[in-house]
């Protein structure tokens, strides 16, 4: 996620909670909550003015077409609004409003659906396994032995942009992408659904998709998904594609999460999901 992009779902998730506290004078933030409002209050000046009105008309449109009818946020005698951190392993809540008869959790995004950008390097963690398990030490070893060859392969240059893409996609993507696969397919019977539940959430929830670009939300329903119990992993050029038994198909693209080499090259995963049974509802604004 880019800098700006981190930017604007800060100030999404900072107008969505502060428009539910003007709407119920009872709600109470956990200290979380509190912290991170405090933390962002001054985050909409960083925003183009043209851009922050959109942000403000989907936040308006969501909360009184969408939050209002569906929970009747301001007919509740209490809401606790919760803002969880990045890092929760398989919970993908930003927001968390609790009433006395409902648990809302939403994630919420900007002008993109993507599930996740994780780091291909802890694959066997998000496959359940422990950051000391023998199968990550193992993975570990086989994706060092990976950059260490592509680093030697691209000399003293210091710059991606610097380096032919069939030497990136034969001395890295690919090789990191069939070590993924393999590790994914090796263990798919024991790890489908951990690693299911890393990628698309473990908690029921609502994804909330802001697009100023066509000024729609959608609201996409997280709520009532099978888990799966095998899965099954292909190399497609630059993409690991996930197959589950559940009717879900996930597509992983490998990218530079940063322009320059360093000492190890900066990889993640771009996460999508290509077939989903969620259902959603699309919400047009102002």
């Amino acid at each position: 996620m880019t800098t700006l992009s981190n930017l604007h779902g800060r100030v999404l998730e900072y107008l969505i909670v502060d428009s539910v506290i003007k709407t119920q004078s009872k709600t109470i933030l956990t200290p979380n909550a509190q912290s991170a409002q405090d933390r962002d209050i001054d985050k909409p000046r960083e925003v183009n003015p043209a851009l922050l009105q959109q942000l403000n008309w989907a936040t308006h449109a969501f909360l009184t077409k969408w939050l209002e009818p569906e929970f009747q946020i301001s007919q509740q005698s209490s809401i606790t609004i919760d803002r969880l951190p990045d890092q929760n392993q398989t919970d993908v809540t930003d927001i968390r409003i609790t009433t006395p008869k409902d648990i809302v959790n939403l994630s919420i995004k900007h002008n993109h659906a993507a599930l996740r950008h994780q780091r291909p390097g802890t694959t066997p963690i998000h496959c359940g396994y422990s950051r000391n398990s023998v199968e990550m030490k193992q993975f570990r070893q086989q994706y060092q032995a990976i950059t260490k060859n592509f680093k030697i392969k691209a000399g003293e240059v210091k710059l991606f942009s610097e380096l032919a893409h069939t030497l990136i996609e034969k001395s890295l993507y690919t090789p990191v992408c069939n070590l993924v696969v393999e590790f994914i397919n090796s263990y798919a019977h024991l790890c489908a659904s951990d690693l299911f539940k890393y990628l698309v959430g473990s908690k029921k929830y609502y994804k909330i998709i802001i697009d100023t670009r066509t000024q729609k939300l959608e609201i996409q329903h997280f709520t009532s998904i099978q888990p799966p119990k095998s899965l099954r992993a292909i190399v497609n050029k630059q993409y690991v594609e996930l197959t589950f038994d559940n009717d879900w198909q996930i597509a992983m693209r490998l990218h530079t999460a940063s322009s320059r080499l360093g000492t190890s090259p900066s990889l993640k995963f771009d996460t999508k999901a290509l077939k989903s049974l969620v259902p959603s509802t699309t919400i047009s604004y102002p």
